[in-house]
């Protein structure tokens, strides 16, 4: 966009990849988030509890692929490897992976450097006198900052022309997110056909939400069970997403609205016939269309598998 409006391509990004693997926590038995250095490396990961697993990250290095689809690779499990091994007493081994996942960073470029680690990980609003607004650059975890900077740049140009009353300035500050009303009463709830621990896994994810959830279950007692083995998310959280959460393929379902894909990514696959049978009625899909869904999943998680290699082959349905 920036470069129909300037002419000639801005060149502002240098994207760097960015990898974690799962294993299960009884492997680290880490209480705490922690930092460990790698070895022969200037840089640190990350290693955090996640329920019944731990996960480990992240790697920097550049990226000259397919930006739509980076792959964890052998090299980068080896990595990464090598710095869980040098924290703990025991060994973890590619066969105690359960999950990979890989993103990329939109690093803005701000100096000559050989490392993405050196590049800043801030964000860049840019107002051009055509009117045209972009941003570069920023992490996920500032996605609200980079909104409001966003937002403000915007007011600032149109406040010649903005109605009377508008506010001055992003009002993300003061806006709660969805679910933060009625935590507190849902944590309370005791719902028929759902376990207290069920309960609190739902008012864990969905806050004040998680009522309409106690509600789907009421009313459909099997959408309690699990909708992945060896994982807290139920099945009535497909349907939930399918419904609320504009869902559009199951991928969707195990890879973002739940964490199924990160955390167990072979039993995923295996669950993607279900997953398809739960949403397919909701967003109006065909046998075929179904059978499609499940085919691309399972699919797309050998792929994963394989570039990591960690394949092992998913159950046919």
């Amino acid at each position: 966009m920036r470069a129909l409006d300037e002419g000639t391509h801005p060149d502002s990004i240098r994207p760097a990849k960015g990898v974690h693997i799962t294993v299960p926590w009884d492997l680290v038995r880490n209480d705490i988030a922690a930092v460990i250095p790698v070895p022969k490396d200037k840089r640190s990961v990350f290693v955090v509890a996640w329920g019944d697993s731990t996960y480990i990250g992240t790697t920097d290095t550049d990226y000259e692929g397919d930006v739509d689809a980076p792959m964890c690779t052998r090299d980068d499990v080896e990595y990464l490897l090598r710095a869980i091994n040098g924290a703990i007493e025991g060994t973890i081994t590619p066969d105690d992976i359960t999950g990979t996942w890989a993103g990329l960073r939109p690093l803005v470029k701000s100096a000559p450097t050989a490392r993405t680690a050196d590049l800043s990980r801030r964000h860049r609003v840019t107002a051009r006198d055509s009117g045209v607004i972009s941003i570069n650059g920023g992490k996920l975890t500032t996605y609200r900052e980079m909104a409001a900077d966003t937002v403000d740049t915007v007011v600032d140009h149109l406040a010649d022309r903005a109605p009377k009353g508008l506010a001055r300035r992003s009002r993300t500050r003061k806006l709660a997110l969805r679910g933060a009303s009625g935590y507190e009463a849902a944590k309370a709830t005791v719902a028929p056909g759902l376990s207290a621990e069920q309960v609190e896994h739902l008012v864990g994810r969905h806050g004040g939400e998680a009522r309409v959830l106690f509600a789907m279950v009421e009313a459909t007692p099997d959408l309690a069970r699990p909708l992945v083995e060896g994982l807290p998310y139920l099945r009535a959280e497909a349907v939930y997403a399918a419904r609320h959460e504009m869902v559009a393929t199951v991928d969707d379902v195990l890879s973002r609205r739940t964490r199924a894909r990160l955390l167990a990514a072979e039993a995923s696959a295996a669950a993607a016939d279900d997953v398809a049978a739960l949403i397919g009625p909701e967003l109006g899909w065909t046998e075929d269309e179904q059978r499609a869904q499940v085919d691309a999943y399972r699919t797309s998680v050998t792929a994963e598998l394989t570039a990591a290699g960690l394949y092992d082959p998913v159950p046919a349905s």
